[in-house]
């Protein structure tokens, strides 16, 4: 894309032009490669204006600003200056136009409080069977990830898979209006980021938003709760789906045999909730034409992105679901391994849930209740909002049956000296925690008993 035309499609101003065409977009100067535009965005802690120089040396040709910044950015940098009173916005524009100039694209939106990413990821296998898929990288799924992800599109494309993640009203109007998502899917409602949104009825509104007047199709899970209120709020009939759907075998930590239409194929997605994941994937998949026999080959050992329940086996097996925690995604991976034969010892260690507002509390307490009746062996637990559940869990089985601080530092200490070999160790917490943070820990301790 040429200089004059990003201008024109973002809505800023030329300041200084160059005869050089952009072909990649960047918000983070040090992803910043030959024939980048730099968006020089305003964060809580920094500024991208003081980031010219770097972006420039990586390879930017040209750099996107605050109206207010251009004579620095005529001073810091040679290359093409874009200005704009809002960057944000213009980003927003681009991404739109770009959109645009592909309406042979099929895109398929994902959203949902969690399962996005499995959803995305299995959906990306089926389409590229299918034809050229461009898909969201890993977990940009926010208004500035969907933004970079869009201008991936090319005329090549045939399809595009999209994660729409949302923490605030009014985030789907915006990413809808930029994507135009031919299909919908939306995989459950629970409590994430209910601080911010207020309820979990607002959170349905919000995500219903997928399902756009001009939506070709649209997909739920058969178990959303708000399912029947979404319904009313989408232009078209919803295509439900769940697990139902397949005959599926559970494999344990092997993950799942499935026959789909009398195909068969393994997964390596452990739990349930994954397994549904996939199921709704499969749904898509074959609305958008795929074969049976496509999907299994498409899916076939799928396995999702670390952290999202993936497992790790050494001497110890570390089941690493650190990429976020929401009441029903943590209730459902306790009890699913609660179930789970295992012939050595069983033991959970737990960071809080984070954005649960009034409900976090309780929700904590909930899961106090789902390790108690849960056959684990030993819990550790950590952080602030956790100290109640401890209390609880501590109370019916006992102090030697858990642990918790506040201190990150401890818990290393405590996992290390207690985890040995041939245990099964569940890591889960809320994204801001990084409970991933503890996995040479546990391997360094094993290593030192065994």
């Amino acid at each position: 894309m040429k200089i004059p035309l990003a201008s024109q499609y973002s809505g800023a101003t030329i300041v200084r032009s160059s005869d050089r065409s952009i072909t990649h977009y960047a918000l983070d100067s040090r992803r910043c490669v030959p024939g980048s535009l730099f968006f020089a965005l305003r964060g809580k802690n920094s500024s991208g204006i003081e980031y010219l120089k770097e972006a420039e040396n990586n390879g930017a040709v040209a750099v996107l600003v605050h109206t207010e910044d251009i004579q620095r950015a005529l001073s810091d940098s040679s290359c093409a200056v874009l200005a704009s009173d809002d960057v944000f916005q213009a980003l927003m524009n681009l991404a739109t136009a770009y959109r645009a100039l592909f309406p042979h694209v099929r895109t398929i939106g994902i959203t949902g409080s969690t399962g996005k990413s499995t959803t995305k990821e299995a959906v990306g296998k089926i389409a590229s069977a299918l034809g050229p898929t461009t898909m969201t990288n890993g977990n940009l799924n926010s208004e500035y990830g969907l933004a970079l992800s869009i201008m991936n599109l090319n005329s090549d494309t045939k399809y595009g898979v999209f994660e729409l993640g949302i923490d605030h009203p009014g985030e789907m109007e915006r990413m809808t209006q930029m994507l135009n998502p031919s299909i919908g899917v939306l995989t459950n409602i629970g409590n994430a980021h209910l601080e911010s949104m207020g309820s979990r009825e607002v959170i349905a509104r919000e995500k219903a938003k997928i399902f756009h007047p001009q939506i070709e199709a649209g997909f739920i899970s058969r178990h959303s709760i708000y399912g029947s209120l979404i319904q009313t709020l989408s232009p078209v009939k919803l295509i439900r789906y769940s697990t139902r759907d397949v005959s599926a075998i559970d494999l344990g930590l092997d993950g799942w045999q499935i026959s789909y239409q009398g195909v068969s194929f393994r997964i390596k997605a452990v739990g349930k909730h994954l397994l549904e994941d996939v199921v709704g994937a499969i749904r898509v998949g074959s609305y958008l034409g795929a074969r049976p026999v496509d999907i299994a080959h498409a899916l076939e050992d799928f396995e999702p992105l670390i952290g999202r329940s993936t497992v790790q086996t050494s001497r110890v097996t570390i089941i690493n679901d650190t990429y976020n925690a929401s009441l029903d995604s943590t209730k459902s991976i306790i009890r699913y391994l609660s179930r789970l034969s295992w012939r050595g010892r069983k033991n959970a260690v737990l960071g809080p849930m984070k954005e649960l507002g009034t409900e976090s509390r309780q929700a904590h307490l909930e899961i106090a209740r789902a390790l108690v009746q849960s056959t684990f062996t030993k819990n550790f637990l950590y952080g602030r909002e956790m100290e109640e559940a401890y209390q609880t869990i501590k109370r019916e089985k006992g102090k030697e049956r858990v642990s918790f601080t506040q201190d990150f530092e401890e818990l290393e200490v405590m996992v290390k000296d207690e985890v040995t070999v041939g245990d099964l160790v569940l890591l889960k917490g809320s994204r801001v925690v990084q409970m991933e943070r503890l996995i040479p820990t546990i391997e360094e301790g094993v290593a030192l008993h065994g």
